[in-house]
């Protein structure tokens, strides 16, 4: 039992260093030590790579084309926004000490053997382009040392104000009092709440009221996003300033875009590889370009590429003057740059100064460009998924906090079993939401409007108390000639799952086949619906995608392959749950996370189609009540109709 707030915080810290040393950990272990050969086949180095072109991106940031040959290594961990080292290597596979430094950046764009990355410093020389170079993924320590610095500051805080804010949040004082400073009165901005319902309406003006904090919990399809976009518009509209953030780039973006669609201006900050393109408009570095001094900022960047060029010129020095007028070459294009990022800067800042609405990540509150940047309200969506630290790091933006989330849906990722032992994986508003007591500014919603009456049932019964009510609208929602639900069992046809050599995701690729199968059938019998197909596994959706396009040469509209855990905050007409597993020994792995399917199935509106195997998903407790519930709502099938 813990005997401070300022204690509670210093076990957390603990913990964050014992999750940075697990994740730098397992990179290096597939990194440190082995040949070129092993880290190419463990999907974690691109070599030889050529440079095939370069432009010059916001923050006069070089983005770079790379190219490799067909066995130069495979796509695996490279996504988009995967933080990347591109260096020379020696004959060991490894940075060369006599060659240049490593350069850091993200990867923009992914395609089956060129990348797009963005590195930081300077662009690189024409000279560079004659090298061949090796292309790493690696681990990226920002985001815990945000967390390591927020959690020294509020262990140690000073602040009379910030303590007592601290103390009574983690219920080791009392709850302070609402700030009228804060307070933000509903009156005349009634407009806002037309959309929501009586629970949802209550909870905006209790939080209207300035409280220092406040708790959404939002069960699947129950409008806590138009919620808080009703809060949001509200606090604008009374002229309050708000910080708006998440976990995830995707939430972060997802909001952003419902405030866009109720015509309320906001900024997004963050690194534009990481911003979604459907709010690209909102970003930053897009509002920016669109200020009318950008052009001294471009005029700035072309006559540095002139002088870099000049610079170039210069392969080899014959002589004093040549040596010197490539020094004043350098010497202006280095100017040149600096100019460029300077007046850049400025009309950052004044961008951002004058917008009412900011978005960012967790981590992302630490941006510079915010460090004295003053807001109102801080608003955290998706807080169930969210590590507890990153949720401090936001918390020291504004008197005032808002969490929501669901943490009966995906959890914080925690790898460290000594992290997961010191709470890590427990989520902040998970804890709030047992600390507190239920009241006006603390409130679960109940009333769903996305899935039908039988999808809905099972979730509300395991995760939700039974509290949850379908709205009259959708209560029936169905597709005509296909049941809400479906549980099909495979066992005894032979399947089996698959590890990847010496990986840690599994596949399976005759239950792949089979599902494959049965979305084809979907897509004849309702030819309209959006159809979202899930695994738990990133292999088995790997394998789904690969099958489906052998089979039909392209992407079908209206489809779409993912992880469970990449699905959250979405929802189709349709969903498929692949759930994989199928071995003699019923091992389970980590299906045993039960919010994960929880996520799974609530993203369905009108059908929900599981395929799965009874006889390995059957020992366990929660699988065998799912079966159990299939069949009492006669929704159990047998894999054998389709293959007699």
């Amino acid at each position: 039992m813990m005997k401070s707030a300022a204690e509670e915080l210093s076990v957390l810290a603990q913990a964050v260093v014992w999750e940075q040393r697990e994740e730098e950990g397992r990179l290096a272990e597939g990194l440190e030590g082995h040949s070129l050969r092993f880290r190419k086949r463990e999907r974690l180095t691109w070599s030889p790579v050529t440079l095939e072109s370069q432009s010059i991106t916001f923050g006069g940031r070089a983005c770079v084309v790379l190219s490799r040959p067909p066995h130069g290594g495979e796509v695996g961990a490279f996504r988009t926004g995967s933080p990347v080292s591109l260096y020379q290597a020696n004959d060991a596979g490894v940075p060369d000490p006599d060659g240049p430094p490593p350069r850091r950046g993200l990867v923009r764009k992914v395609r089956k053997h060129q990348l797009e990355v963005v590195l930081d410093g300077e662009p690189l020389s024409a000279q560079d382009f004659h090298e061949r170079w090796t292309l790493d993924v690696r681990g990226d320590d920002r985001s815990f040392r945000f967390m390591a610095e927020a959690l020294s500051h509020w262990i140690n805080t000073e602040d009379p104000a910030e303590r007592a804010f601290r103390d009574g949040l983690l219920g080791f004082g009392e709850i302070p009092l609402a700030s009228s400073e804060l307070e933000a009165p509903f009156t005349g901005h009634e407009a806002s709440l037309k959309s929501l319902n009586a629970l949802q309406s209550a909870w905006v003006k209790a939080v209207w009221s300035g409280r220092p904090f406040a708790l959404l919990h939002g069960p699947p399809g129950t409008g806590k996003t138009t919620t808080l976009l009703a809060l949001i518009e509200g606090l604008v509209s009374a002229g309050k300033r708000v910080l708006v953030t998440a976990q995830s780039n995707a939430a972060v973006d997802w909001i952003l875009l419902g405030c866009a669609h109720r015509s309320m201006e906001a900024v997004r900050i963050g690194h534009p590889m990481r911003v979604d393109p459907k709010v690209w408009s909102l970003s930053l570095e897009s509002r920016v370009e669109a200020e009318p001094e950008f052009k001294q900022v471009r005029d700035f960047r072309k006559r540095s590429a002139q002088s870099w060029k000049e610079v170039d010129r210069f392969r080899r020095n014959f002589g004093p003057a040549e040596r010197k007028e490539k020094a004043e070459a350098k010497r202006e294009a280095l100017d040149l740059s600096r100019e460029a990022r300077e007046m850049e800067a400025y009309i950052a800042e004044k961008v951002i100064r004058k917008s009412a609405i900011v978005g960012a990540t967790l981590a992302g509150t630490s941006d510079m460009m915010l460090r004295d940047e003053p807001f109102d309200y801080v608003i955290v969506d998706e807080a169930g998924q969210a590590m507890e630290p990153a949720v401090w790091i936001a918390m020291r933006k504004a008197p005032c906090v808002v969490l929501a989330g669901d943490h009966q849906q995906l959890p914080p990722v925690v790898k460290s079993s000594k992290a997961i032992g010191a709470g890590l994986e427990k989520s902040l508003i998970e804890k709030l939401l047992q600390r507190h007591p239920r009241s006006e500014w603390n409130v679960m919603l109940e009333e769903q409007y996305r899935m039908n009456q039988a999808i809905m049932t099972p979730s509300s019964d395991w995760f939700y108390e039974g509290r949850l009510k379908a709205a009259p609208g959708n209560a029936a929602c169905a597709l005509e000639g296909i049941p809400p639900w479906t549980w099909i069992d495979t066992a005894g046809c032979g399947f089996s799952e698959e590890r990847e050599s010496e990986g840690s995701s599994t596949s399976n690729r005759e239950e792949a086949q089979f599902v494959l199968d049965r979305l084809a059938e979907l897509v004849e019998q309702a030819p309209l619906a959006t159809i979202g197909v899930v695994a738990p596994y990133r292999a088995q959706i790997e394998v789904l995608e690969s099958l489906w396009f052998d089979r039909f040469g392209q992407a079908h509209e209206g489809i779409e392959f993912a992880t469970v855990d990449a699905f959250q905050g979405q929802e189709r007409d349709i969903m498929i749950l692949s759930l994989t597993r199928c071995n003699e020994e019923g091992a389970i792995g980590f299906l045993k996370e039960y919010r994960r399917t929880n996520v799974a199935m609530t993203r369905a509106r009108a059908h929900l189609l599981v395929v799965g195997d009874g006889a390995t998903l059957g020992g366990d407790p929660f699988f065998a009540r799912m079966m159990e519930l299939a069949e009492e709502a006669g929704a159990y099938r047998s894999a054998w109709e389709w293959m007699s």
